[in-house]
């Protein structure tokens, strides 16, 4: 086993003595202080801005989700925002997804969301309206609080 020792020794002013693992270096102190200083702002700054596009078009989805939300229909019945909100989830997970999620339906979709949900919300109990819905009458009687529960899981998304 390597035991890692480091002994700093001052020659002079402004010269210091590295001992590292017996390999004796002569360095120059304020010198090499400020090169440590200038590489690690350098990476810190790299690694701020190494994927300032993605980043910018991350932003850009969440927006245009967020105006996406803005449409949702307070005064609507109940089956109309669980339509309207059905529609923008599918809409939401296109967007981040791409293909991965198109094509899915009934049960398979739910359990999609349920597994890439951003809050682990359970889709597949909580969400079974969102596929029941299109063959349910339209005077079916939907209770607000399924519709602010559903409201707030596609919130999530929205912000993610």
């Amino acid at each position: 086993m390597i035991s890692w020792e480091l002994i700093i020794e001052q020659l002079d002013w402004g010269t210091w003595e590295l001992d590292v693992l017996g390999l004796k270096l002569e360095i120059l102190a304020p010198f090499s202080l400020i090169a440590l200083t200038i590489l690690f702002v350098s990476i810190f700054i790299y690694r701020l801005n190494s994927h300032p596009k993605q980043r910018v078009k991350r932003l850009q989805q969440q927006k245009v989700r967020k105006k996406w939300l803005e449409l949702y229909p307070i005064h609507a019945t109940p089956y109309e925002q669980i339509a309207f909100l059905s529609i923008l989830l599918r809409r939401i997970a296109t967007q981040i997804y791409g293909q991965a999620c198109n094509g899915l339906n009934g049960d398979d979709w739910l359990a999609w969301l349920t597994k890439k949900d951003p809050q682990v919300f359970d889709w597949t109990e909580t969400g079974r309206i969102l596929i029941e819905l299109p063959s349910m009458p339209k005077d079916f009687s939907i209770e607000k609080e399924q519709v602010d529960v559903i409201y707030q899981a596609v919130l999530a998304w929205v912000k993610c």
